[in-house]
């Protein structure tokens, strides 16, 4: 018996014991700090060209199509994928659109989708990608990453965090435009009503806002529903072998849907 308990023991570093687990030691860890260090090495140019992705979901071999294609494409400087990385929250779903991810020739970042905040999902995303809401400037614009899944949080009025997003939109030296980025947009049943207008108040609040970006609906849209603020875009599926590339230049805003 004593010979049995030692070989399990032993072996125990190679067994994964529940697909609810939070944490792989030899996994992905931190993907957002590492991709924007990583960015902030490259030499920027006066146009910052991005792809905005969302929903790989289960969708493994699409997100394989999708880096293939996206490695084809010059004068990219990054890639989003703006939620639903996983379809149930696993950590297994995580690292494995990561290890797909890992094969762009650009840097990479994650944003929370809300089938990321099912079971575990909210600690296994904080563990391989980084924080729900976050920040950085690229190229002279800042690009503000927030969790806009209301429904997961019960509409309890603190998602998206308002209070956050407010004093990510302050003017700063040296920032010439701001982009928003998160899954869920205003648009959305999944959004919080109540939170709806102080979310379009504080995207317009500077007028340096160029767009609001998003994912969510498995299909592309452009929409200008508000009398002030700027656009709301809206990009497709993974699952349906569709992405946007985003492009800025001389404080413009301009998008462009791609399938493959």
């Amino acid at each position: 018996m004593p010979l049995i308990f030692t070989f399990l023991f032993a072996g125990c570093d190679k067994i994964e014991y529940s697909p609810n687990q939070k944490l792989d030691r030899d996994g992905p860890r931190n993907v957002n700090r590492v991709n924007l260090e990583k960015l902030a090495q490259t030499n920027g140019d006066d146009t910052v060209r991005f792809i905005l992705s969302g929903d790989t979901q289960r969708g493994y071999g699409e997100a394989r199509d999708f880096v293939k294609k996206a490695n084809t494409l010059p004068g990219i400087d990054f890639a989003v994928i703006a939620g639903d990385i996983s379809d149930f929250g696993l950590l297994q779903e995580m690292e494995w659109v990561a290890e797909i991810y890992n094969r762009l020739k650009i840097p990479y970042i994650g944003v929370i989708g809300n089938h990321d905040l099912t079971a575990n999902g909210k600690d296994v995303f904080q563990k391989v990608f980084g924080e729900l809401d976050y920040s950085f400037v690229y190229g002279g614009i800042k690009f503000i990453c927030i969790n806009t899944n209301s429904r997961e949080f019960n509409f309890n009025g603190t998602v998206p965090d308002i209070q956050w997003l407010n004093k990510e939109m302050k003017s700063q030296s040296g920032i010439n435009k701001m982009v928003v980025i998160s899954h869920v947009s205003p648009l959305s049943a999944d959004f919080d009503k109540k939170l709806e207008q102080p979310f379009v108040e504080a995207l317009a609040s500077t007028g340096n806002c160029l767009a609001s970006l998003h994912a969510h609906d498995h299909t592309s849209g452009y929409f200008t529903p508000y009398e002030t603020g700027p656009p709301f875009i809206v990009t497709s599926a993974i699952l349906k072998r569709e992405f946007t590339v985003i492009t800025i230049a001389n404080g413009r805003l301009e998008s462009d849907n791609v399938s493959y």
